[in-house]
Formats: C-alpha cells, sequence, structure tokens
C-alpha cells in the first residue's frame, strides 16, 4: 500500500503575492493590473481584497517579501571566516550570476519607486532595503556604516544593479565587484 502524504494547499494570500511577484518583474508593477494577479493567483477577486486594502497594499507586501529574501540570501551567501575582499566578493558574484541566468529585472525597489515616485508606503520599504544594504556591506567589511568605505560600496552595488539592467551584462556586475574588492 502507497503511502501519499497530503500537501497543504497554499493560502490565497501566499499565492497572490507569488503571482504578483512573477508579474511585477517580468512587466512591472503599473503594468500589471489587478485582474492579472487574481487570475494568476488562481483565486477570486474578493480574495485579494481580504489579503490586501489595495494594488498599493499588495506591493508593500511583495517588497517586504523581496527585502526579507533579500536579507536572507545576502546572509546565506557570507561566509564570516572569509577575508572582507572575498566576503563582498561573493555578494557581487551572486548578482553576476543572476544576470547569467536571465532571472534578473533589476532591483525591485529601484523599480517600484521609479514606478510609483508619490507613495510614502513604497519609498519606505525601498529605504528599509537601502539600509539593509548599507548595514550588510558594513558588517562584510567590518566597518562603521557610515564610512566613506561602505558608501562607496554601496554606490558601486547600485551601479552594478542598474549596469545589469540596463546592458544585461554580468561582466559590467563583476567589474563593479573588482573595484569593490580594491576598496578594502
Amino acid at each position: 500500500m502507497e503511502s501519499t502524504i497530503a500537501t497543504p494547499v497554499q493560502s490565497a494570500r501566499v499565492r497572490l503575492l507569488a503571482s504578483a511577484r512573477r508579474l511585477f518583474h517580468e512587466h512591472g508593477i503599473n503594468a500589471t493590473g489587478i485582474d492579472l494577479v487574481v487570475r494568476g493567483a488562481g483565486v477570486a477577486k474578493a480574495s485579494l481584497y481580504n489579503n490586501f486594502a489595495s494594488k498599493e497594499a499588495l506591493v508593500v507586501a511583495y517588497l517586504e517579501e523581496e527585502l526579507n529574501g533579500w536579507v536572507d540570501h545576502a546572509q546565506a551567501l557570507d561566509d564570516p571566516w572569509w577575508s572582507s575582499r572575498e566576503r563582498v566578493a561573493a555578494l557581487f558574484e551572486a548578482l553576476a550570476r543572476s544576470v547569467e541566468s536571465r532571472t534578473f529585472y533589476g532591483c525591485p525597489f529601484t523599480n517600484a519607486v521609479i514606478e510609483l515616485p508619490e507613495c510614502l508606503s513604497v519609498r519606505h520599504v525601498a529605504n528599509r532595503y537601502r539600509d539593509a544594504v548599507r548595514m550588510h556591506l558594513s558588517e562584510l567589511v567590518e566597518e562603521d556604516p557610515g564610512t566613506s568605505v561602505v558608501s562607496r560600496l554601496v554606490l558601486l552595488y547600485d551601479g552594478a544593479i542598474t549596469a545589469a539592467k540596463v546592458a544585461h551584462d554580468a561582466a559590467l556586475v563583476r567589474e563593479a565587484s573588482t573595484l569593490a574588492q580594491e576598496l578594502v
């Protein structure tokens, strides 16, 4: 007799966020309508509004998940036994591999702020992301977050992301990585 393990059905919220993430990455926030998100999640429209008060609330929840995912991923890449140079290189190399895998759509936080420039809640999450990047880079190089070294690393990381989005070229990310390693 075969044993079957039942898998729990994902909640409507989880499916809506997964649908929104995929669509926002591929098409952008403004080009993605609520009906498309609902259809992609396979839920009724009422489920969307039971979980999110508005599209803005959905966008903020999506960005919160992106932030948590970035922090988890960045921490998983790090090995405190490595040198500061190796630790910084690992962060940039992960970005370069993302570009090469053709799953890179740019920074979701920058994309969201560009698409929704007047939305304070979106800007708030984007600023929290920037703080997380600064703190992580600060930890990698064991410097105070306010130092010029950390500020320059943040600028190089931002520049690498932007160059990768525009040119779809991992070599640009690796060039930024070389410059970042030279700083530390």
